[in-house]
């Protein structure tokens, strides 16, 4: 039987040969390159057109990574009614080990978290640093979903007019797909994670529908936040309506706290 370091090797042996091999291929097949010639310039193939030529590939890859990653976490976030307490603990375990890999990877796992007792952060800090973040999320996701509907409806063939008396409509409908979990976290409701994980895959394809639409320049695409941009009464009346229903969320969320506040306080007084 052979040893480990002698797999090792053969595996790695294998690996380059298929690498340079596909190299050579490459040159006799798609360069027309004589054999000679083919074999002198595989390391030329691997360097400049496999290794220059996938750069573009990996970045788009890496770019879908965390564009996935970010929307994860967040319909985590949303989908657990104490998730700001559990941040909370979360921070205080990594400010006490220091260890930041441990830290990421129950982030990524965030929805396995053991939820605690409380379900509001104790600390003031954790309060507002709390509340930003809910606003800046509401904020992202009211532009996102607003052009994410918009563009469902080009594509289902729908003209949405825009005028002054309804830009506030699409904004408003936006917001409420990813409130809606959030309420129904609130409620405990059993379902609410894979109502949640939808969101990373339309904001995914919204993105990538943008960027295509972009790179071919598409002359029958549809933005509506492009419409809402080049239109200053449009953008006056998107930013001031923005502004109160990302806010939404927030009102919500100290709601939520308030009322498990005056719970928790009502039952220790009963002891």
């Amino acid at each position: 039987m052979k040893s480990s370091n002698e797999n090792q090797a053969v595996a790695g042996s294998t690996i380059i040969i298929s690498i340079l091999v596909w190299a050579l291929f490459y040159n006799l097949i798609v360069k027309e390159q004589g054999l000679i010639q083919a074999t002198l310039q595989i390391v030329d193939t691997i360097t400049e057109d496999l290794v220059m030529g996938s750069m573009v590939t990996v970045s788009v890859g890496l770019g879908i990574v965390l564009v996935f990653t970010i929307t994860k976490l967040y319909t985590q976030i949303i989908s657990v009614a104490a998730s700001f307490r559990m941040l909370e603990v979360m921070i205080d375990d990594l400010l006490e080990t220091r260890s930041y890999t441990q830290f990421l990877k129950r982030l990524a796992a965030f929805e396995d978290e053991v939820e605690p007792q409380t379900v509001y952060p104790l600390r003031i800090s954790s309060i507002l640093i709390s509340f930003s973040l809910l606003y800046v999320m509401s904020w992202i996701y009211l532009v996102l979903f607003s052009e994410a509907l918009f563009f469902v409806s080009w594509s289902a063939g729908v003209d949405l007019p825009i005028t002054i008396y309804n830009i506030e409509l699409l904004p408003t409908l936006a917001l409420s797909i990813p409130f809606s979990a959030r309420i129904m976290a609130y409620f405990r409701y059993p379902y609410t994670q894979d109502y949640a994980d939808f969101m990373p895959g339309a904001v995914f394809v919204l993105l990538l529908v943008g960027a295509l639409g972009y790179m071919f320049q598409s002359d029958d695409q549809q933005f509506f936040l492009q419409r809402v941009w080049e239109n200053k009464p449009f953008l006056n009346a998107f930013l001031s309506s923005g502004l109160m229903l990302a806010f939404v969320p927030v009102f919500a969320e100290a709601v939520f706290w308030m009322l498990n506040v005056f719970a928790d306080e009502s039952e220790e007084n009963k002891r």
